[in-house]
């Protein structure tokens, strides 16, 4: 009797510590790993699809920015002088989407497509033209609503009007030397282009240059030299003779400047009256 009542107890406990267990863990890890890909795979695409919007932005002002950048190059070639009239708005507006195919990113992404790039608010006033584009990206179906991202790129360019000078005697422009002692008013004065002859040094004595004068040995290129013993270059308006023609004493560089920026130099004997 004994024996049959402990193993009746033991049964017993044996049957209570089933019923009181939990339900297994892999069940509850199985049920919470649903719940967290649930929750999480949401906000994994929209972030997905944001970051692929703003691909698409930054794609679309690359091309309105070429598209920019032609037609300001283009305006300002045809030196553009619209002063603010409608005709410039209109000029800029059909050159941006010349620019822009029908197939561009712009048609696509751009609120209005290619005709809802506002050019209203350019400027072409002055010697320079200022360009601004206004138009809206619309951000992807139902994220974030209706709301559209705003863009405004701008772009300035002179006219290619070429420099305006003022009209005075300061302005006048002369040729000078860099070691000469003149100023020439004419680029083709004969003092600037000499008219070099090789003669035989032999007979250098005997030569005479167009105002009756000599010919001395140069000091820069016949130092330590003999014209007798050699062929050397004279020039007609010179007093000098030369070893060699490209001697900076006799091919002479001439530079542009203005009257005033002479420094003291005399006018050209030949060329400098007016």
């Amino acid at each position: 009797m004994t024996i049959n009542k402990i193993s009746l107890l033991v049964k017993d406990k044996i049957i209570s510590g089933h019923t009181d267990q939990k339900a297994p863990p892999c069940v509850c890890m199985r049920a919470s790993y649903m719940v967290e890909c649930a929750v999480i795979i949401p906000f994994f695409a929209g972030f997905m699809a944001l970051l692929l919007f703003f691909f698409q932005a930054l794609l679309v002002q690359q091309e309105v920015g070429n598209a920019m950048l032609k037609a300001g190059r283009e305006m300002a070639a045809v030196e553009c002088e619209t002063d603010n009239k409608p005709g410039g708005v209109f000029l800029a507006k059909a050159m941006i989407l010349l620019n822009l195919s029908e197939d561009s990113p712009a048609e696509q992404f751009v609120k209005g497509g290619r005709q809802g790039i506002s050019m209203v608010r350019s400027d072409f006033s002055g010697d320079y033209i200022s360009l601004r584009a206004d138009y809206k990206i619309k951000f992807p179906i139902g994220l974030f609503g209706k709301l559209d991202l705003e863009i405004t790129q701008k772009l300035k360019c002179r006219k290619w009007t070429g420099k305006k000078l003022k009209k005075s005697a300061e302005e006048e422009i002369v040729f000078i030397t860099k070691k000469g002692s003149v100023y020439h008013r004419k680029r083709d004065c004969t003092y600037l282009k000499p008219n070099v002859t090789l003669v035989n040094g032999a007979f250098l004595g005997e030569i005479r240059n167009a105002d009756g004068g000599k010919y001395y040995s140069c000091i820069k290129c016949m130092k330590n030299k003999n014209p007798n013993n050699m062929m050397v270059y004279v020039a007609k308006y010179g007093d000098r003779c030369h070893s060699n023609p490209d001697c900076s004493r006799i091919k002479r560089t001439a530079l542009a400047v203005r009257l005033s920026e002479v420094n003291g130099r005399r006018a050209c004997s030949k060329c400098g009256k007016e």
